[in-house]
């Protein structure tokens, strides 16, 4: 625990990337035991960045850590934007 009291962006790039995997890794799971095909609900993968954004805010309550932040913050905008270019590509989110 004592790494993740550091400010470095090194601590903010694993917090962010750890916890979306685990958010990613916790909705395939759910996937794999209900039976459903990912395929089709691919956007359901969104609920990956819920803990991603519980962590942003801990860390932005405590002003101490502004690098760890801002890190956060730039973690959270390209995967975000990586995953609406996935989605858009592949038909799965339509814009009209």
């Amino acid at each position: 625990m004592k790494f993740f009291k550091q400010d470095t962006v090194w601590v903010g790039l694993v917090a962010g990337l750890g916890s979306l995997l685990a958010g990613g890794l916790l909705v395939a799971v759910l996937f794999a035991l209900t039976g459903i095909a990912w395929e089709e609900h691919a956007r359901w993968f969104g609920f990956a960045f819920l803990p991603l954004l519980l962590i942003l805010r801990t860390y932005a309550k405590h002003k101490e850590q502004l690098t760890v932040t801002r890190t956060l913050i730039t973690v959270l905008f390209v995967t975000f934007l990586a995953f609406m270019v996935f989605l858009i590509k592949n038909h799965l989110l339509i814009v009209k």
